[in-house]
């Protein structure tokens, strides 16, 4: 039994055993920075100078060094710096150092001083104090008294200020003109309003001796004051996505500020191009204001990203066919703003944009015939158009041809959209890009057989790049071509002749074995003119035309002279 026992001990410790090496554990890393402030120093009667400080927050970093830093300029005004640790260990709350007053002067031309702490991790150091003690004064100023605000604002500063009123007077940066203040609370309080200044974002407020008239003697810093920004609002608070927003400085240096959009807090630019911030699946309208540093302003008005205006939006034709196309005008690619959809009615269409004059075509697609608004539709709106486009199929109505040779009118009326193109095609040939009337197209026989021509009409899908034919009920006829004769009878090189036939001047005209150029003289395309060519050796030729497959001659003979 005690050899069980046992046994059952060594299991249960190696079990044990087992589980403990399983926890792991994982120290804490504090990642919240060190925080700390300067506050000051007090001059003691035995010429003791008392640095002051305090340390609000440490973390986990290891503390290497503590202690004070001033900032120091040399004979030959070069900048350094002298630090003085602290022996005692660094823990939060306040921290003291003393030093001789004769320690300090030693040093030199001393400006300003901070607290400092260094870690193994980086150094860490509170704001600049200005530091003067060279000349005793009859006040005290309370220390860590740093002024954030706007022109105009009352501001009170803390210490013991009895007589100050009388013997000395407030100035503000470098400007030379007195500051009006007031003393009060038992001379606890300095009051006075922030002035307009424009020579810097911040500037220091010191007391002058009145004996010291000319302003050339000791300046007695009380503090610096940084001014806050105010900003204007836009122009407009209505801004296409690609435009630029522009918040200009009302007071202040603008570039201390941030602008809000939204829940966007984005660092001052003086044009800041939306379409790098704004995103349209979080809307188009947006809080504006800006953040200035200490305090949130919002302008009264949203700024919304400027939407097509469906009252605007035009078509360039009110009609349109059926796989047809139209210009949407009105209507710009710099106010859509996201992934947008186009519907005629409830059938989706396509819009291609030209990027040479910035407008979109419409290609209506094969849709019943009717009226319908065009529809626009993205995430953050739909809009419809009061204009409506009117989709009919086309129709032809009458042909007419006063004459039945080639290059002679024809008219086809029907419902034909002016300024739209239509082809025409015939057995054989066709014409292509003939712009319409209202109402009807115009053209002229083109080079066709003899005979009766079924005619087709059509107009192009700009979505499938490819012709619409429209067969109708109507033909034109057509008269062979002739050629009666011609003059003169002979010439040398260089001589023109006249050639006479109906549709002639749609032929080939050869002269013996040779094809030579022809000119046609006359809108009825009934006479054309050749040039016999000098290279041409004397003797006769018969002149002829060929038109297709037709070959015509007359019986007459040119002579080719010498020259």
């Amino acid at each position: 039994m005690k050899g069980q026992h046992f046994l059952r001990c060594l299991v249960l410790l190696f079990i044990t055993q087992i589980s403990c090496n399983k926890v792991e554990t994982i120290p804490f890393e504090d990642t919240r920075p060190i925080q700390l402030e300067t506050h000051g120093f007090e001059v003691n009667q035995d010429k003791k100078i008392s640095l002051t400080s305090n340390i609000l927050y440490l973390n986990s970093d290891k503390i290497i060094e503590h202690g004070f830093e001033f900032l120091i300029f040399d004979e030959e005004y070069k900048e350094k710096t002298k630090t003085f640790p602290v022996k005692t260990e660094a823990k939060i709350g306040r921290v003291t150092l003393t030093l001789d007053e004769s320690t300090l002067k030693d040093l030199g031309n001393i400006q300003k001083f901070r607290y400092y702490i260094k870690t193994s991790n980086k150094d860490n150091f509170g704001q600049y104090l200005l530091y003067f003690v060279n000349q005793p004064v009859d006040f005290t100023v309370h220390p860590n008294q740093s002024v954030v605000g706007y022109v105009g604002d009352l501001v009170t500063l803390k210490g013991n200020f009895k007589d100050v009123s009388n013997r000395y007077d407030l100035y503000f940066g470098d400007s030379r003109d007195k500051i009006p203040f007031s003393v009060s609370n038992s001379d606890i309080d300095l009051s006075f309003k922030l002035p307009s200044y424009k020579n810097g974002e911040s500037a220091y407020v010191y007391l002058v001796s009145k004996a010291d008239s000319n302003h050339t003697g000791r300046q007695y810093v009380l503090t610096e004051v940084k001014f806050l920004s105010r900003l204007n609002p836009p122009d407009s608070y209505n801004i296409d996505i690609y435009s630029h927003l522009t918040l200009s400085a009302k007071e202040g240096s603008a570039y201390n500020s941030s602008i809000l959009i939204g829940d966007k807090l984005i660092p001052y630019e003086v044009y800041l191009r939306l379409s790098d911030h704004l995103r349209p699946e979080n809307g188009d309208s947006y809080r504006l204001g800006y953040y200035n540093g200490r305090d949130t302003v919002i302008f009264p008005q949203k700024l919304q990203i400027t939407r097509p205006d469906a009252k605007e939006i035009y078509f360039q034709t009110i009609r349109v066919h059926p796989l047809g196309s139209t210009k949407v005008l009105g209507l710009h690619s710099y106010k859509l703003f996201g992934p947008t959809s186009f519907t005629l009615g409830n059938h989706p269409v396509q819009l291609g944009f030209d990027n040479q004059d910035g407008s979109y075509t419409l290609s209506a697609g094969n849709l019943p015939e009717g009226e319908y608004p065009l529809t626009i539709k993205n995430m953050n709106y739909e809009l419809i158009t009061e204009k409506k486009l009117k989709v009919e199929k086309l129709k032809v109505t009458q042909l007419s041809q006063n004459s039945h040779e080639m290059g002679s009118p024809v008219v086809i009326s029907g419902n034909f959209i002016k300024g739209q193109y239509y082809n025409v095609d015939f057995t054989g040939n066709g014409i292509y890009g003939i712009e319409a009337e209202e109402g009807k197209i115009r053209f002229s026989i083109p080079m066709l057989k003899s005979g009766e021509h079924q005619v087709t009409v059509g107009y192009w899908n700009e979505l499938q790049s490819s012709n619409i034919p429209v067969q109708t009920n109507f033909s034109i006829q057509v008269n062979p071509f002739t050629y009666t004769g011609f003059a003169p009878l002979k010439g040398s090189g260089g001589t023109e002749i006249r050639l006479k036939g109906k549709s002639i001047a749609f032929a080939t005209i050869y002269l013996g074995g040779n094809q030579i150029h022809s000119s046609q003289i006359s809108n009825t395309f009934d006479e054309v003119v050749v040039t016999i060519p000098n290279f041409l050796t004397p003797g006769k030729y018969k002149i002829s035309a060929r038109l297709a497959d037709r070959w015509l001659q007359v019986p007459e003979i040119f002579e080719v002279t010498a020259l």
